[in-house]
């Protein structure tokens, strides 16, 4: 996740709130230690149902967390699978993970990140050099991860923003699908995934975007920026798969990145309910 430095103003935590983090953050934490023993027992054995550990522990966190989940559209059932997606925050991933198993994406840095680098390597994450994503080593890397039955995620604006725009796609981030071995098997799905301002999903002519206190975009730090989230009530978010294409009926990843942005773009539509 790249940064756009920008500045947020929000009401400082009270004290109230501040013991509401903590208790949300020890209850957390207890629920982490108690998945992480059987997850790394099954690691160790190279079991796949350690893979189901992780959502079970993405699901737990986003309870925990507050962050109520709202679905439409349907999940492509076919494997392998690319999600291409929006991206505002590192809580877009206990959102995703907690709907089905995947693994992401993410740039290298991401590895070497307090907290979030130990959780991103308990979840498999993918961590590439983006530079060098159409590289033979990266791709066969990639490969390698979502054949011959995986979902991948790559959130496709190759950095997070405040919700208020889709940011146009990288196509270059795309290469890898338009491998031989990958381009005849698997299929593509954009996944729109927008928190919404508390109390507009109340109001059917014109929710609006959450774009404070979800969305991680500016120069606040991880650490400050979970804790003010924690010491709320949570949010909800919305979630919109599009309709999935095989990457077969794309002649280039261009056309495809063009497609996926416009999928994902109408599926902001549709959670904001524009015409």
């Amino acid at each position: 996740m790249d940064q756009t430095v920008t500045s947020t103003n929000t009401a400082p935590i009270t004290p109230a709130q501040h013991v509401k983090a903590g208790v949300k953050f020890t209850v957390l934490m207890i629920w982490l230690f108690a998945l992480l023993i059987p997850f790394l027992i099954l690691e160790s054995l190279k079991i796949r149902a350690s893979a189901k550990i992780v959502r079970l522990w993405h699901i737990g966190a986003r309870k925990i967390t507050g962050i109520r989940v709202e679905q439409s559209g349907s999940p492509c059932k076919t494997l392998p699978l690319l999600l291409l997606g929006n991206h505002t925050s590192y809580l877009d991933i206990p959102v995703i993970n907690s709907l089905f198993t995947v693994n992401f994406i993410a740039k290298s840095e991401v590895r070497s990140w307090p907290g979030i680098g130990f959780l991103a390597r308990c979840c498999q994450t993918i961590f590439v050099e983006r530079r060098a994503i159409k590289s033979h080593e990266q791709i066969k890397i990639l490969r390698e991860k979502i054949l011959p039955d995986r979902r991948l995620v790559l959130f496709a604006e190759g950095t997070s923003t405040d919700g208020s725009v889709v940011l146009p796609f990288k196509s270059s981030l795309m290469e890898f699908v338009f491998d031989e071995k990958i381009a005849e098997v698997c299929h593509v799905q954009p996944i729109t995934v927008l928190c919404l301002r508390d109390g507009s999903q109340d109001d059917e002519a014109s929710p609006e975007p959450e774009r404070v206190l979800y969305p991680w975009f500016d120069d606040t730090s991880l650490a400050f920026h979970f804790w003010r989230f924690m010491a709320t009530k949570g949010c909800t978010v919305k979630v919109h798969f599009s309709p999935s294409r095989p990457v077969s009926e794309f002649a280039n990843r261009k056309e495809l990145t063009q497609w996926a942005h416009a999928s994902v773009q109408n599926g902001y539509d549709i959670i904001l309910k524009k015409d």
